[in-house]
């Protein structure tokens, strides 16, 4: 039984990096076009839109990660008797009054925030308004989304969700391509089209949680079913409503701050960033339920090893990435977009926000820890003096120095807190915890460093014409050295992945 788990899970890891891989190429090689046709004012309400959308995802109050563990948990403990199907009936109900009130304010206050908060300069006001008010609308679809999508994680149906995952993401990426290419560069247009696809995806992923979780028309709210549910979830989302603040307060700020034109370009900032911390989610959707059930067996040393060697995966996998980017940040943008201009803005803003994006992925897993024993009351006292120490810290920042004082100031504070807080959490669930974790995290940064370093001399050869072509070829043959030195430094670690563990389950 554990040898077949631990095969479920480096098989549900490998098809959830798959379908995140795909989501993440397509929209990185899709995004430029976005930029080139819609102009970059129009882009920065795309960009806009993404802010908006997290800080919204909120009103899920900690449904959707409670779902993940309950279902995970409820299979781990076999004998708890509890209904699936109620519980995400209850959860749909409490969801609905949330996402009618959020889709209402923002088209009321879509007026106010087209001609007070936004930067706009040629795009029309009443324009920008008739989108900001889809935005709600697309807030709400995708809420009920990841609701249920959450179900099925927890049910461990990584497959199809991540075959879904791959034919929307072609349907939005690609549709929304040739919209813009070849149908109208209206900016409005192409929020209907996200519409008319989120609307889709929350019918397929619904669809799929109802018949897997016997969901009934006259399935009703079970309180009982609830009660044991809701400490999780505020928990849940308390901290991440700071956690929002900590890592989107600085987007929120530079928006009514920065010209939506170069906000358009902070966007691409943000996206690659983002992408940096997107790498973590796919394995945490199998990681979370696995280590869920094993704490729940009482296999309390498996969970440890799992963790110890998906933090060693993540950092091989990551951080090549983010010294490259780092190092060749405006070579990166220039490749990829085509835009000087934009080249040109990014580059002192995207080191920091690269480096700050991989420690803060890495500092994850602490999180992965409090979260598979259920307790999150560490969490919520990190998070809250964390947002005491960061918003005072950002808001002046952004005021006195701009987008790149924010920018310093963010990666500042991800450094102080992986330099403090893992070794905290690790103490408290385990003496043994923290020095292997150290010991294989700075190994696998060192080496990063050493394969830029040895790369360095093929790079300036093949980046020398500074065509698009050549830029591109230099930035992978950088990443593909880099990420051979790493990977044959870690070769024994990595290899313990794959080792699955033979201990009876209990």
């Amino acid at each position: 039984m554990a040898r077949k788990r631990s095969l479920s899970m480096i098989r549900n890891t490998l098809l959830n990096y798959t379908g995140q891989a795909y989501a993440i190429v397509i929209g990185i090689l899709i995004q430029p076009f976005y930029l080139g046709h819609l102009g970059a004012e129009a882009y920065g309400l795309i960009g806009f839109f993404a802010v908006l959308q997290t800080w919204l995802l909120l009103l899920d109050v900690g449904l959707s990660p409670a779902l993940v563990r309950q279902v995970a948990h409820g299979r781990g403990m076999q004998g708890e008797a509890y209904s699936q199907a109620s519980l995400l009936r209850s959860f749909e109900l409490i969801l609905l009054p949330l996402t009618l009130l959020s889709s209402l304010a923002v088209y009321a206050g879509s007026g106010w925030i087209a001609g007070h908060w936004l930067n706009v300069q040629t795009l029309s006001p009443q324009l920008v308004a008739q989108c900001v008010s889809l935005m709600g609308l697309l807030v709400a679809l995708r809420l009920y989304g990841t609701l249920y999508r959450s179900a099925l994680q927890g049910l461990e149906l990584h497959g199809w969700i991540n075959g879904i995952n791959v034919f929307i993401t072609t349907l939005r990426y690609f549709g929304g391509l040739f919209l813009v290419a070849e149908v109208s560069q209206d900016p409005l247009v192409f929020f209907e089209f996200q519409v008319a696809v989120s609307l889709l995806e929350t019918l397929l992923l619904g669809g799929k949680a109802y018949l897997w979780m016997d969901v009934r028309l006259l399935t009703r709210f079970c309180w009982d079913t609830l009660r044991p549910v809701l400490p999780f979830a505020l928990g849940m989302f308390f901290t991440s409503g700071l956690w929002i603040v900590l890592t989107q307060l600085d987007k929120v700020l530079l928006s009514s701050l920065l010209p939506l034109r170069d906000y358009g370009y902070f966007s691409l900032v943000a996206l690659v960033s983002g992408g940096i911390l997107s790498l973590v989610n796919p394995l945490a959707q199998g990681l979370l339920p696995r280590m869920t059930m094993l704490v729940a067996e009482g296999r309390h040393a498996d969970m440890q090893q799992l963790y110890l060697n998906a933090n060693r995966f993540v950092c091989v996998l990551m951080f090549p990435m983010v010294a490259v980017i780092a190092a060749h940040g405006h070579d990166l943008i220039l490749a990829w977009s085509g835009d000087a201009e934009a080249a040109r803005w990014c580059r002192p803003v995207l080191v920091w926000y690269v480096l700050g994006a991989g420690l803060m992925a890495v500092g994850s897993f602490q999180f992965y820890l409090q979260y598979a024993h259920g307790q999150l009351r560490m969490h919520v006292w990190y998070s809250v003096v964390s947002a005491l120490v960061s918003i005072p810290l950002v808001i002046a920042s952004a005021y006195l120095f701009g987008v790149v004082g924010v920018a310093l100031c963010w990666f500042g504070l991800r450094l102080v807190a992986f330099l403090i807080w893992p070794a905290i959490v690790h103490r408290s669930f385990g003496d043994d915890l923290h020095a292997p974790w150290l010991r294989d995290t700075l190994q696998i940064a060192a080496l990063s460093v050493a394969g830029l370093l040895l790369s360095e001399p093929f790079y300036a050869l093949l980046a020398r014409s500074g065509g698009r072509l050549s830029l591109l070829l230099a930035l992978a043959t950088c990443g593909l050295i880099t990420l051979f030195l790493v990977g044959v430094g870690s070769a024994p670690a990595l290899l313990r992945l794959f080792k699955p563990s033979h201990k009876p389950s209990v």
